[in-house]
């Protein structure tokens, strides 16, 4: 069985590539596995939470960001 460390590094490791989806998933896997943490790995859980909530943030901005400039582009293109 392997360690809670190598679970939270390999869910790290995954997180860079990961989209929307997979990372609210992993989200909700370290949040179900961090009542059984022993306390050293507690802070590991937590940091890696905050980087799962900022790239998900990234992700909606980007998403965000991407529809506004499609419906400029719509726009500009009915104007024409």
């Amino acid at each position: 069985m392997r360690s809670a460390t190598e679970i939270l590094t390999a869910i790290e490791a995954r997180a860079e590539r990961a989209i929307l989806q997979e990372l609210r998933l992993m989200k909700k896997e370290v949040l179900q596995l961090r009542p059984s943490l022993r306390p050293e790995d507690h802070a590991h859980a937590d940091a890696l939470l905050l980087k799962l909530g900022r790239l998900e943030s990234d992700q909606i901005v980007v998403a965000t960001d991407a529809g506004a400039l499609e419906q400029g582009f719509q726009a500009v293109a009915q104007a024409a």
